[in-house]
């Protein structure tokens, strides 16, 4: 799984070359500045469509006065006419900046979205002073016509206290793999991590 992870990754930064289309950047909340984004293909019509995380620019400082600000993750499906709809947000699947300990969860280098085939993850982790990678994974169901909850694997690395010389620095202390219900979907919109 994360070997594909990993390859759906490289794939979507590549692909990701193109420009935002104006259409999605006039949609941008106020307040809020385009982050990062991946196209690709979210729900089986073969026209491609966005995912967008939009921050507050001055969220840092913001931070350190009240509450952080969220970081909405918007999904835009073009249509056939070539314009581009907003269908979902979720402000909770992107940590905020002061969610992961001593660093930003998401910081859109080490962090990031993937897309592939109706499917799409969500990359939060660390590794400074703590080390975890948080992969959460929606996809596309053509029953319910909206994206759900699909996978989410969390993986935590502690310090090694072998005295080997050749020992790993880093040893995997945590992989917890939660897997969607069926019978009970939980859209996107109302995922909360």
């Amino acid at each position: 799984m994360k070997k594909l992870l990993y390859a759906a990754l490289a794939f979507s930064s590549f692909a990701a070359g193109n420009e935002l289309p104006a259409g999605i950047i006039e949609q941008i909340p106020a307040g809020y500045s385009m982050w990062l984004y991946e196209s690709g293909e979210l729900d089986g019509d073969t026209l491609t469509d966005y995912l967008v995380v939009v921050h507050n620019p001055e969220e840092a400082t913001l931070a350190k006065e009240q509450e952080a600000p969220p970081r909405p993750l918007l999904l835009f499906t073009q249509t056939v006419d070539g314009t581009y709809e907003l269908r979902a947000r979720n402000d909770q699947v992107v940590l905020k900046i002061n969610e992961g300990g001593q660093c930003d969860p998401f910081d859109g280098d080490a962090q990031g979205l993937a897309i592939k085939d109706r499917y799409f993850t969500v990359e939060n982790g660390v590794a400074c002073g703590q080390h975890w990678t948080d992969y959460i994974t929606f996809r596309y169901d053509p029953t319910v016509k909206d994206w759900v909850f699909h996978k989410r694997i969390f993986e935590n690395w502690v310090l090694n206290d072998s005295q080997d010389p050749d020992a790993e620095a880093l040893v995997l202390d945590v992989y917890k793999v939660t897997t969607a219900k069926r019978e009970a979907p939980v859209r996107f919109e109302a995922y909360r991590p």
